[in-house]
């Protein structure tokens, strides 16, 4: 979406429609102005403050307030092709499980999302959209395979521009609608989440409910989980469990589905995205930094050892 934070996406990760080609954005930053919590102004890049360079990138706003950010750029056709292919909800496993495979075959200038979703009132689907940014003369030899594994009740393949693309999901963002989120990153599919997934989704007529998986990998996977703050260099997806109601509504019922659902989820993911998800207890924070966290502490000790800088997904100092 086009209204999203550079600063706050980038501090904490950075997903795209080509981060599989080009890596996170926090894996494209050449340097970073950070004012920090002593009020001192420092630039981390791979030659200045190389410490703090590391712990911003997948730290979060933990140690100062980023100012400006300086990005690798890389040259790219902008016209991409987008496809999107649905299905009925009663082919969802046949269509899920081949997600998984055929996501994980992908070539890096593939980003392929698929899930199960359905609008208040609504019968329930299966999809698989993709943003397409390689050779146009291949585009459909890859698509080919998708619309052999269930019945395709609707299809859309179009070029657009990149930017116009970002652009698209503004539309129907439900910022004005009232949501509840679970997301936890996956590895390779399985055919038991696929079971569980699909068995626990639960339509209901005064929301929309949506499970969805956001592609990793390609470059993202392919730096090491220490190299950047950023842990989680294993995952394959993010899943994502969905549910939207309209303002003034009473949620508590679409709660507690989500919540009772996230007891079958949970033990699929490693650990989840900060962008998306805010830990409820700190241990769970904690433990989401894996092998970087203690570094971290000792990040947050030397910049700002009296937690100002709180009101994120917080590394609290030890000092």
């Amino acid at each position: 979406m086009s209204h999203t934070g550079v600063g706050s996406i980038t501090l904490g990760g950075g997903f795209s429609r080509v981060g599989r080609r080009f890596g996170l954005s926090l894996d494209n930053v050449l340097s970073v102005d950070v004012i920090a919590a002593d009020g001192e102004f420092r630039r981390a890049s791979a030659e200045e403050n190389q410490d703090l360079y590391w712990g911003v990138r997948g730290g979060g706003g933990n140690f100062g307030v980023a100012t400006s950010f300086d990005f690798q750029l890389h040259p790219m056709d902008r016209k991409v092709i987008t496809a999107s292919f649905i299905f009925p909800f009663s082919d969802a496993k046949n269509v899920m499980n081949f997600f998984g495979e055929y996501a994980d075959n992908a070539p890096d200038y593939m980003d392929v999302t698929g899930g199960i979703s359905a609008s208040p009132g609504e019968d329930p689907v299966a999809l698989i959209v993709i943003a397409y940014s390689g050779p146009h003369d291949k585009a459909e030899e890859t698509f080919a395979p998708i619309r052999k594994v269930g019945t395709v009740i609707m299809e859309d393949v179009k070029v657009m521009d990149y930017v116009a693309l970002q652009k698209s999901g503004d539309i129907d963002d439900p910022r004005a609608n009232g949501s509840y989120m679970k997301t936890g990153f996956t590895g390779v599919f399985t055919s038991k989440l696929v079971d569980d997934f699909v068995d626990t989704f639960e339509p209901n007529p005064e929301r929309a409910t949506r499970i969805i998986f956001q592609q990793s990998g390609g470059a993202i996977g392919r730096i090491a989980a220490d190299a950047t703050a950023f842990p989680h260099r294993d995952s394959k997806h993010n899943m994502l469990s969905i549910v939207g109601w309209k303002m003034g509504m009473d949620p508590s019922q679409h709660i507690a589905y989500i919540k009772n659902q996230w007891k079958t989820l949970e033990p699929h993911t490693i650990g989840f995205y900060t962008n998306d998800y805010f830990a409820e207890t700190q241990a769970e924070m904690n433990a989401n930094y894996r092998g970087n966290y203690e570094r971290l502490v000792k990040l947050k000790n030397q910049y700002d050892p009296t937690n100002l800088f709180r009101l994120n997904s917080n590394v609290p100092p030890t000092a």
